[in-house]
């Protein structure tokens, strides 16, 4: 498809009956039309939705398009903002909108980007990510609150030659990442309401890591971004909010994110007592029962503890969750709820409670292990995270602020170590950065954070966790 929209007559034999969903005949129309030729188009089927990207063709042959399929008027007006059009423009009479303006904006065309910009009322007609125009009912931006929003795939955009995924047009391949940007300013500043030029991915990053429920519904793509799914995780854990907003989502396409994304709400709902999501059925259907177990939660006791009662009832609606909730008691010294429960002592448990005051808990494990006949619960290999004790945990699951960045280098997470079985994305530099002003941060190199701020003593030393 890329040789095709790059190289006029190549590959034409593939406009056939074998292309069954019409990838090829697009991107071939695409390229006759680029090429100053009006191709034969007799259904959506067979109509390109770029027509301006590698190439633009001449404002006449737009002009005889829109002639001939008036329903390619808003493709017609997004290659006037790229090629700079703007009588053709004006000709169209086109609503003001907003992947359009964006457009125009990023190939320097001012004058198309005033005219949509004065307007009131902007409209989201064209959608690049569905690669549709929407021309019976254009949705109007003053219901968002919003206007140009960063969705829009600019030129400058595709000629990074960056990987995207599912992607039709127009054009997919590697090469070296562009040079970060710092749009560390937006994370602390109200988003205005048309955003200026910038990629907006750090952004949607941490409006999840954050469980901001406006800024990430605003800012959010309809397809996740790298790392997305691990700080929507992070955020639904640390803001019920958060939590209740995405259970009221359609679910994800991916049954393992979905178990994921439901059993972290679950967790968020345990810590702010509320068990009523887990109220257990009479008969319920296999699948219902596979669906129960599969998103039961594992840690039910950070960021935030229940009350004693919280737990003590949901050991007796869930006795798969005995060991976490038994693991929850001795963190918060829920001993009268802990002495109720029955449960064989595992491996972890006995890490966590040489952690706590005293020696009443590991005493009852041993007791326990007696009772089972010497026999700890060992921790299944890919669980071994479980064994995280809580003020490990508490450290893995806020930021390391390890490092910090430059603007000319950017403002990224990183990535720390699993917990509840999904990675934790690591905003510590981010925050890190937000605080430094940028005339300490310009002009440096990315260091660690020990070369910053350098012991006079004895070393420094952090929880670290090796399993054994």
């Amino acid at each position: 498809m890329r040789g095709i929209r790059y190289h006029p007559g190549f590959a034409t034999e593939l406009q056939c009956q074998y292309d069954k969903h019409g990838l090829f005949t697009r991107a071939l129309n695409a390229r006759r039309i680029m090429s100053n030729e009006i191709p034969e188009m007799s259904d959506e089927r067979d109509t390109p939705y770029c027509i301006w990207y590698p190439e633009t063709a001449t404002e006449e042959t737009y002009r005889m398009l829109v002639s001939r399929y008036p329903h390619l008027k808003y493709h017609v007006g997004r290659a006037c903002a790229v090629a700079g059009y703007t009588d053709l423009y004006r000709e169209l009479g086109l609503l003001p909108e907003v992947h359009i303006a964006e457009e125009a904006r990023d190939n320097g065309n001012m004058e198309i980007f005033e005219l949509i910009m004065a307007s009131a009322v902007k409209y989201r007609v064209m959608n690049d990510y569905t690669r549709t125009v929407e021309i019976r009912n254009p949705v109007p931006c003053t219901g968002y609150g919003y206007g140009l929003n960063g969705d829009t795939a600019v030129r400058s955009f595709l000629e990074r030659k960056q990987i995207h995924a599912k992607t039709e047009d127009p054009d997919e391949f590697t090469s070296e990442e562009p040079p970060a940007e710092d749009v560390s300013w937006l994370l602390y500043t109200p988003l205005p309401v048309d955003l200026p030029p910038m990629n907006k991915d750090l952004l949607i990053l941490m409006a999840a890591w954050n469980g901001d429920v406006d800024r990430y519904v605003r800012l959010r793509r309809p397809v996740m971004i790298q790392k997305e799914f691990e700080c929507v995780i992070r955020g639904i854990y640390h803001n019920t909010f958060f939590a209740k907003w995405w259970s009221l989502q359609e679910p994800l396409e991916g049954f393992g994110d979905n178990v994921s994304i439901q059993s972290a709400i679950t967790a968020r709902f345990i810590m702010s007592n509320d068990l009523s999501h887990r109220e257990p059925e009479d008969q319920p259907s296999a699948a219902t029962r596979q669906w129960a177990e599969s998103t039961l939660p594992f840690c039910i006791w950070y960021p935030n503890l229940a009350s004693p009662e919280t737990y003590r009832e949901l050991a007796r609606r869930e006795p798969e969750l005995v060991v976490s909730v038994a693991r929850a008691c001795m963190i918060a010294n829920y001993q009268a709820v802990y002495q109720e429960l029955d449960f064989a002592p595992t491996r972890a448990l006995f890490r966590e409670a040489a952690q706590r005051p005293g020696t009443f808990y590991t005493d009852d494990l041993n007791r326990r292990a007696e009772l089972h006949g010497g026999v700890v619960v060992p921790t299944e290999e890919y669980c071994l995270w479980q064994e995280v004790i809580f003020v490990e945990l508490a450290w893995l699951f806020k930021t390391s602020l390890s490092e910090v960045s430059t603007p000319d280098n950017g403002v990224v997470l990183k990535w720390m170590f699993f917990v509840n079985g999904v990675r934790n994305a690591d905003a510590g530099s981010v925050l890190l950065n937000v605080c430094a002003p940028e005339e300490v941060r310009r002009g440096c190199e990315e260091r660690l954070l020990s070369e910053v701020y350098p012991s006079r003593g004895e070393g420094l030393s952090c929880v670290t966790w090796h399993p054994t």
